[in-house]
């Protein structure tokens, strides 16, 4: 069974520097995503996040050459550990990504399953939270128009909800304002 973070806090308090260090030393060498991680966190080095982000997000939606995969969930996973390490506006930027490149593989192939169109919503959902909390001046209001309306005419209600959400976080704004 898993530890969970509590149980996790305790056991690395009892520990000492050296032990600190050959744990952290081990979990570096036990994965790659463990050295894209530490490599964000110490070195403020988000490239690699990034550019396993943009890898997976190609396989899952790419629009030229061979079919996309269209199995978002190396693209979903990618996004969140870059997330983790990204400032708020590169968060923001990394998550259009995510929908806006599934919007352009819908033009180029057609309708898909349901639970991608979800797994978009829930990503779209997110970047306007994220939005909302960033100043006015930096928050990409073209950029999300013309994903809402890129998005417009497809199933599952998914166009109206992007248009709904959107909606949503303009009146959420208007009120702070």
């Amino acid at each position: 069974m898993p530890l969970s973070k509590r149980n996790l806090r305790n056991m690395l308090g009892d520990m000492d520097a050296p032990e600190l260090r050959a744990l952290i030393e081990d979990l570096f060498a036990a994965s790659t995503d463990n050295k894209r991680l530490l490599t964000a966190k110490l070195e403020g080095d988000t490239s690699e996040l990034l550019s396993k982000f943009q890898s997976e997000l190609e396989k899952a939606f790419r629009v030229s050459g061979r079919l996309p995969t269209m199995k978002v969930g190396g693209a979903k996973k990618a996004l969140g550990a870059y997330i983790k390490v990204a400032a708020p506006t590169q968060a923001l930027d990394a998550e259009l990504q995510y929908v806006e490149a599934g919007v352009r593989c819908l033009h180029a192939y057609g309708d898909w399953p349901e639970n991608n169109y979800n797994s978009m919503e829930g990503v779209f959902e997110q970047a306007l939270k994220r939005a909302a909390g960033l100043p006015r001046d930096q928050i990409p209001f073209e950029r999300l128009r013309q994903l809402v309306k890129e998005a417009d005419s497809f199933g599952y209600g998914f166009s109206d909800q992007l248009a709904d959400l959107y909606g949503s976080f303009l009146e959420v704004l208007d009120e702070k304002a």
